[in-house]
């Protein structure tokens, strides 16, 4: 997998948290924050997807989309806005995005949705929607965690969850960093829901080849017993 991705967003947090997630997955991933800055590097790299926020500075998202198709550039585009009517997402499709996706999302179904409007671009690619370790396989279409010939269908968040510590295996990983690449929050946000999602992935691993580790105020790690 090859393909170029341009993410034009402004919030810096989010923005980092999709550039590593779509670096990991392969893509080639060019990161700026405004329409102005988004248009002038579009026509450089010439990219094979645009990931567009609406709220920019300056120039919003739907007036660099209009202007782009209206110039005959006819790279696929993914809108991500907190806005989420009926007739901003209408306005997105008239002005021609490809898809819409609201925020807050989830990285897998985005990243599933990115390769969704890529297929209809580029239909022979090749496709990988497995994760696997020594012992340890997590498919993310169907959800599924294999463990010991055991497989547990998990929640959607626990399956983002999972898939970062199988990405990074034997490293401790901070709560603060799960709260960013997973979540896509602020880490200074008081929050519980770091905690209770490692308590549930742990039940889903109890008796399998692998365990969460927590690191004495450092953070968590995937350990093969």
């Amino acid at each position: 997998m090859n393909e170029k991705i341009l993410v034009i967003e402004d919030d810096r947090k989010l923005r980092s948290g999709l550039v590593d997630n779509l670096n990991f997955e392969g893509y080639g991933v060019t990161e700026t924050w405004s329409a102005e800055l988004g248009a002038k590097v579009w026509y450089e790299i010439e990219p094979d997807l645009v990931i567009l926020d609406l709220m920019l500075p300056g120039k919003s998202g739907f007036q660099l989309l209009y202007e782009m198709r209206a110039n005959s550039v006819k790279t696929p585009v993914i809108i991500l806005s907190a806005r989420g009517e009926e007739w901003d997402k209408v306005r997105g499709f008239r002005n021609g995005c490809d898809d819409y996706v609201v925020k807050p999302f989830s990285i897998i179904e985005l990243i599933e949705r990115i390769r969704a409007v890529l297929r209809r671009y580029t239909p022979e690619a090749p496709i990988s929607d497995t994760i696997i370790l020594d012992g340890l396989g997590l498919n993310l279409t169907n959800r599924e965690l294999t463990s010991l010939d055991r497989i547990e269908i998990l929640p959607e968040k626990l399956v983002e969850l999972i898939a970062h510590f199988m990405r990074n295996p034997d490293r401790v990983i901070s709560r603060r960093e799960l709260l960013t690449k997973v979540w896509l929050l602020d880490p200074d946000i008081e929050t519980r829901t770091v905690d209770v999602h490692i308590a549930l992935l742990r039940r889903k691993l109890d008796g399998g080849s692998y365990e969460i580790e927590t690191v004495y105020k450092a953070g968590y790690r995937l350990n093969r017993l």
